[in-house]
């Protein structure tokens, strides 16, 4: 496989991997793109870009509200993740400058963030720190399911929402092993986050 789709691979990893943590469902990914078939079963699902569909979770209230804004931040995690993650696997540096470079994930980003800040400078400094904080760079465990699902992705073309489930919960409970390892003994207490190609329908904002 060319170096090109294995950084793809990556980068499709990134969003899979913010989707899981920020709680929104994976329902498909492809490394060559979406079928026609692809497409037309897609039910409720949204292409985040050409290679990732997600499906966005519902929330209660009107738009503005604390539900509302949580499911906006998601987006804006989920779609500077595919980039930081690819980045880490160019061993390039993950700063503003870099991702913006990724046209689909930054209109994302910068749209998502507009919903929190609408100045434009202030919306770029909160974005830069977004990045630098970005669970796709910092998070443990992060590698480790970059390389299984950019690995199945390698292999297969495909990935469904089941397997990328399946990935998730495989890093969860392999971090909470390490952590009981981790833990120290202690006295008993009582109490103890518009793509051109892809049509208007397909738009994730809000």
């Amino acid at each position: 496989m060319n170096t090109e789709l294995e950084h793809r691979a990556w980068h499709i990893a990134g969003h899979a991997y913010a989707a899981a943590m920020c709680g929104f469902s994976v329902h498909k990914l492809a490394l060559d793109g979406f079928s026609d078939a692809d497409i037309e079963q897609r039910g409720t699902a949204r292409r985040l870009d050409p290679w990732t569909m997600i499906r966005v979770p519902n929330w209660d209230g009107v738009n503005g509200g604390r539900d509302h804004a949580r499911v906006i931040e998601g987006l804006m995690s989920i779609a500077v993740a595919g980039p930081c993650a690819e980045l880490l696997h160019r061993e390039m540096p993950c700063d503003i400058a870099h991702v913006q470079q990724f046209a689909i994930d930054w209109d994302q980003a910068w749209k998502s963030a507009g919903f929190f800040w609408e100045e434009e400078p202030l919306r770029r400094s909160w974005l830069e720190r977004w990045i630098h904080s970005s669970p796709a760079v910092i998070s443990y465990g992060a590698h480790d399911f970059y390389t299984s699902v950019a690995g199945k992705l390698r292999e297969e073309g495909t990935m469904t929402g089941e397997e990328v489930q399946a990935a998730w919960d495989r890093l969860k409970a392999a971090e909470k092993r390490s952590r009981c390892r981790r833990e120290p003994l202690r006295k008993p207490v009582l109490l103890d986050f518009d793509d051109p190609e892809c049509p208007e329908e397909d738009c994730l904002m809000f």
